[in-house]
């Protein structure tokens, strides 16, 4: 409420002391209520300003995670191509060891074959060197006996 210069002859001390109290009051409660207001403003600004870095934090989160995931997903691929390589290599494995083993075999089946040719071969040159042996024993006998006994001697 505001007063007249004029009204403020009128109004007797006592009175103007009230309403300068009341006045100083009332100040003081604005003042107070500034104050509150002030403290209430910073605490939400600090508010905003973490809800700020907690924004951007879980921007920069965001954007590594889609990083992460792009990583996962390229290493996915790499993992399925390289699977698919193995079971390729894995079949390729299994033909050359049913391979080698079947040339195992047939090399177990010529080596037996050779044993039994050398053992044939050894009987063989046996058989022959003893006949080369009886004859060269029969072809001596018939020089000694070629003396005056050979024309009693039959003939074979």
């Amino acid at each position: 409420m505001t007063i007249d210069p004029a009204q403020l002859k009128q109004l007797d001390p006592t009175a103007l002391m009230q309403r300068i109290l009341e006045l100083q009051e009332q100040l003081l409660q604005s003042q107070e209520k500034n104050l509150l207001l002030s403290a209430q403003t910073r605490e939400l600004e600090r508010i905003a300003r973490d809800a700020d870095d907690l924004k951007s934090e879980l921007t920069a989160q965001s954007l590594l995670l889609t990083d992460k995931s792009k990583e996962n997903k390229h290493l996915h691929q790499e993992l399925s191509r390289v699977t698919g390589v193995l079971d390729v290599k894995l079949n390729e494995l299994e033909e050359l060891r049913a391979a080698v083993s079947e040339l195992q075999q047939q090399l177990r089946m010529r080596e037996s074959e050779r044993d039994l040719l050398a053992v044939m071969l050894n009987e063989a040159e046996n058989a022959n060197r003893r006949q080369q042996e009886e004859q060269a024993a029969n072809a001596a006998n018939d020089q000694k006996d070629a003396g005056w006994l050979r024309p009693f001697k039959s003939k074979k």
